[in-house]
């Protein structure tokens, strides 16, 4: 690299980034803002500005992600749909289809701890949105995404060894930990390589068709793998995977663009130093926070904002409840077409594959109406972001009530099972534009605070999904399929009003919120880069 084509490359301090930003929500966008005195960063004042020279992007720098070519980007997406393929497949492999092998085995009896097993994986969900994605923030994507999945795959490996049902459930808990930041982290990766607003949009719809697949196809591994070689060989196949996928995590590059910066200003520090004796900098070291500093801002405002934002309280709890509803159906499933139908294990984890044909018609849905939405909100200024992102949830929570409805009173032996086999399609577009509209909402309502936002969201989800299964055995027990659907009907049906509440009342609940207030404001820049990670847990 010639010298006059470092000095194109470089700013005194302070920092104006040189990259393009084409839609203004990438990491990229934001390295500009780090650079800013910021007086509750735990640095010291960055110093004068004739002691250091800035590093930035280039026009066209081929270090900049957003410049790579489309096939890097493919096969970093590939990647991506791949190991979050195995995080989320883990949440469902020791379902009901297994647990009579692992009952057998430990000698466990039916009921309540038949859930624990995928109720302890989810609860290890929770520390990525709040422990994982900040980090890769501040130690880059890479090394978080590497470091959890050699995690994984040796917990994986310790579940499929285990010589007792304590030591299984540690593993699984463990499991759930490690395979948790794929699902916080590569959104964010998917951002910082995708530059253009709907050309990411696509590549993420893409990326997240990957976790609604894992969970769909464990039970049929599940069923099939455990009753013919046994539970242990189910555990060994999903290593098998997660060693075949953790030569492809191994080979991806870094994406942060602070932390590419940060090695360009190290390498030519090194190669290249300067005659004027100003050393070279990334435009985040002038302002970087510690990351106790970090973890502790992602634990305590999602605290703050779930206890005091009615926005953040009703999502979460609408949110939690309809994630914890589907690992409830995996339950209900198993106990309508091996208890009522006979079929085998195998089986009916075959059948809960429909839930992915809804999905994707969900996706192709939510595509269809962004311009009628976008069109609608235009009409009413003052609630753009509910008329933008909440219509689909308004109607789709009528339809989640009839589909669980029509699979639970169908579910009779007097009654073909191809009944509430197909109920399962529109449970499954239902839950799609639920999930996407209600997250993307709370993105837009919270603007720099979105990350905090779902942050509450993400491990209220997980906490949610992980405890109120839990009471399926012994509600199916007492109830039975049909009443218990009704109740979850029910209840579903309550919270359905919750989107059309915020289209009615979302702008005078967010005026009187003191963080509504606050993006008016400078300040709280950090969230502005931990949401480039952390608002992608709407693909989840």
């Amino acid at each position: 690299m010639e010298k006059a084509e470092v000095e194109e490359k470089v700013t005194p301090f302070p920092v104006v980034n040189s990259s393009s930003s084409s839609s203004g929500s990438s990491i990229h966008d934001t390295i500009s803002l780090a650079s800013n005195h910021d007086d509750n960063a735990s640095s010291p004042t960055p110093p004068d500005q004739q002691e250091y020279a800035v590093v930035s992007f280039s026009p066209n720098d081929p270090e900049n992600p957003y410049n790579w070519s489309m096939k890097k980007k493919s096969i970093l997406l590939l990647c991506a749909t791949l190991t979050c393929l195995n995080s989320t497949m883990g949440s469902t492999i020791a379902s009901a289809n297994l647990f009579p092998l692992l009952s057998a085995e430990f000698h466990v009896p039916v009921g309540p701890q038949s859930v624990l097993p995928a109720s302890l994986y989810l609860m290890g969900f929770c520390f990525g949105p709040i422990i994982f994605a900040p980090l890769s923030e501040t130690y880059g994507r890479k090394p978080i995404l590497v470091t959890g999945f050699l995690l994984f795959v040796a917990s994986t490996a310790g579940a499929s060894v285990a010589p007792s049902w304590w030591s299984f459930l540690l593993m699984r808990f463990l499991c759930g930990t490690f395979g948790s930041p794929p699902l916080s982290v590569f959104g964010g990766v998917i951002a910082d390589c995708f530059g253009d607003e709907v050309q990411r949009g696509r590549m993420l719809m893409v990326w997240s068709a990957s976790t609604f697949v894992g969970p769909l196809g464990a039970p049929v591994l599940g069923g099939f793998v455990g009753g013919i070689l046994g539970w242990r060989w189910v555990f060994w196949i999903a290593l098998i995977f997660a060693g075949v996928t953790l030569a492809s995590v191994l080979a991806i590059p870094e994406t942060l663009a602070a932390k590419i910066l940060k090695r360009k200003a190290e390498r030519l520090n090194k190669e290249e130093p300067r005659e004027d004796g100003r050393r070279w900098v990334a435009p985040a070291e002038l302002s970087q926070k510690s990351v106790f500093v970090t973890l502790k801002t992602t634990l305590l405002r999602p605290l703050e904002l779930l206890c005091g934002e009615m926005v953040v309280v009703l999502t979460s709890l609408y949110i939690g409840f309809i994630y914890s509803v589907f690992y409830m159906m995996v339950q209900i499933y198993y106990a309508i077409f091996v208890g009522v139908y006979g079929f085998s294990p195998g089986v009916s984890g075959l059948l809960f594959t429909i839930i992915g044909l809804g999905t994707i018609i969900g996706c192709f849905i939510c595509w269809w109406c962004d311009p009628v939405t976008l069109r609608l909100s235009a009409k009413h200024p003052t609630k753009r972001a509910e008329y933008f992102r909440l219509p689909l949830a308004c109607i789709g929570g009528p339809f989640f009530v009839i589909s669980i409805l029509w699979i639970g009173l169908s579910a009779r032996s007097d009654v073909h099972w191809a009944v509430p086999f197909i109920a399962t399609v529109p449970y499954g577009i239902a839950y799609n534009i639920m999930w996407v509209a209600m997250i993307n909402y709370v993105a837009d309502a919270y603007g720099i605070y979105s990350a905090s936002a779902l942050a509450a969201l993400g491990t209220t989800r997980s906490v949610a999904g992980a405890l109120l299964p839990l009471a399926i055995e012994d509600m199916l027990k007492a109830l039975g399929i049909a009443k218990s659907c009704a109740l979850l009907a029910g209840i579903s049906a309550a919270l359905a009003a919750v989107p059309l509440c915020f289209v009615a009342y979302g702008d005078k609940i967010r005026a009187a919120s003191k963080f509504s207030a606050a993006l008016k404001t400078e300040g709280q820049r950090e969230e502005a880069a931990l949401g480039r990670t952390m608002s992608h847990i709407s693909a989840v």
